[in-house]
């Protein structure tokens, strides 16, 4: 028999809370029989595997299907606080009612969870959705039940990943308190495990692109040296090839003029000059011999300017701002890789078509501006060879394989350089991920997935531009460089 100090619900949960004055106990009753409200259940979606951010206050969601325990637990903990934060409730009445809530509350704390509601299950069944599905590992769940004949506790301690799990009639309202702290600051070291671990892995990634970017930009700057060096090495024969071919080729013509002189004054020479002529064919000799000077006063040009390109983009390590043409940059790099531009037995020859505007001096930095045109125009070549591998052309916007270069002044101070190709292209999912660091969609071993992200930095972080990629499936690539015209002064 009750005493006068105390009620007791006359629900089919007598035993739920038993509640006293001296906090061991403490009775509660349905006094008017409404549904306790739902202050807090709004929210739009958010991904429920992420880790929550640090919270402002705890958000505890009671799901049970007796309106008493839901104003019973409010009234037991509406004074609780813990690390100077408040408790916010969240209320279902269901299982579904709960998942939607876990859903638009993925930064919820803790559930205090009824096993059986809608079905003898249903608590469970909600255990499993927020772990397995949600892949929401954050939150602390603890069990009530007023029926643990439905759910034996030796079974779902082992088969459910919950934890704790408690018999509603030992839920004193101390005890609860202590069980929601206890659950509380297990959930709040989870965070803050998550939010460093999160700041590392940040840290990491940091550290592994910045030291990948020095190592790039250490080999390009070995590169630019051997390029140099070879190009002083070729430079000094060729300039004396070139600079006695004029001597050579009059001392020649000196010699053919004597020659003609001779054969007028002595059209009948002795026998033994007549033999001799006859054997070196003097007559093709003389024909041929002014052409031959020809070629190769061509070849040593072509040398001049191969060994001049060479020059211009040995300037990988050079750290200052210049002035720069940069068609001359997209030339030099063009000569480079010429040899992959030709026709082989895999590939027919890669087309170059070049549409150059009137562009000024652009004040840049001319070896990196280099190493982003490198970048651009191999993955280019690549697309293109994959694209026509054996030569089976399988895109739908070419018949031969085409890479297409443009530049232009937009706005008098921007200038646009275009470089496309029209191969295979790219879906919507790896364009989105072709200037993340390491991300390559080449076979292992052939490439690093690092040059379009450097290319990236470069344009964006080192001159202040913008690089930007369109592309689609069948339809081809290009990328966009956009640079500011800066002002030396």
């Amino acid at each position: 028999m009750p005493s006068e100090n105390q009620r007791v619900s006359n629900s089919a949960t007598d035993a739920l809370f038993v509640f006293a004055d001296n906090d061991d106990t403490f009775i509660f009753a349905d006094e008017n029989g409404e549904e306790p409200t739902n202050e807090d259940d709004s929210g739009s979606q958010a991904v429920p595997n992420s880790p929550p951010t640090p919270v402002a206050v705890w958000k505890v969601l009671i799901v049970d299907d007796d309106v008493l325990v839901h104003r019973a637990t409010i009234l037991a903990l509406e004074d609780c606080t813990f690390e100077s934060k408040r408790l916010t409730f969240l209320h279902a009445h269901s299982g579904a009612q709960a998942k939607y809530l876990i859903q638009t509350h993925p930064d919820t704390a803790l559930i205090l969870l009824d096993v059986v509601m809608e079905t003898d299950d249903a608590g469970l069944q909600l255990v499993q959705y927020i772990r397995a599905e949600l892949h929401n590992h954050y939150v602390r769940i603890i069990l009530r039940t007023g029926q643990p004949g439905e759910a034996p506790e030796a079974s779902v301690i082992l088969d459910y990943d919950i934890n704790d799990y408690r018999l509603k009639t030992e839920l004193t309202r101390q005890k609860l308190i202590t069980v929601v702290i206890s659950s509380l600051r297990s959930y709040g070291n989870i965070l803050t495990i998550e939010n460093q671990n999160s700041e590392l892995t940040l840290a990491l990634d940091h550290l592994q692109q910045t030291q990948t970017q020095l190592i790039q930009a250490e080999k390009m700057s070995s590169l630019g040296q051997m390029v140099a060096g070879v190009a002083h090495e070729i430079n000094n024969p060729i300039n004396f090839i070139y600079g006695n071919l004029f001597h050579t080729e009059t001392y020649v013509q000196g010699l053919l003029k004597l020659i003609k002189t001779y054969q007028e004054h002595y059209p009948t020479p002795v026998q033994a000059i007549q033999t001799t002529a006859e054997s070196i064919d003097f007559p093709f000799l003389m024909e041929d011999l002014p052409k031959l000077f020809d070629s190769m006063q061509a070849g040593s040009n072509r040398i001049k300017h191969i060994v001049e390109s060479l020059r211009n983009f040995s300037r990988l390590d050079e750290a200052e701002i210049k002035p720069v043409d940069i068609h001359s940059g997209i030339d030099s790099t063009l000569l480079i890789l010429q040899h992959r531009l030709q026709a082989n037995g895999k590939h027919p020859e890669i087309a170059v078509i070049k549409e150059y505007g009137q562009l000024p001096l652009v004040n840049c930095y001319v070896g990196a501006l280099n190493q982003v045109f490198m970048n651009i125009l191999s993955n280019a070549i690549d697309a293109l060879e994959i694209g026509t591998g054996d030569w089976g052309i399988t895109s739908e916007t070419f018949s031969l394989p085409t890479i297409r270069i443009r530049t232009e002044i937009q706005n008098a101070n921007r200038v646009l350089i275009r470089i496309a190709d029209n191969g295979l292209g790219m879906s919507e999912s790896i364009l989105k991920r072709i200037f993340n660091p390491f991300f390559t969609t080449k076979p292992v071993g052939s490439g690093t997935g690092l040059g379009l992200s450097i290319s990236y930095s470069i344009v964006v972080k080192q001159h202040g531009g913008n690089l930007t990629c369109s592309s689609a499936p069948g339809k081809g690539t290009e990328f966009v460089i956009d640079i500011f015209i800066w002002s030396l002064d």
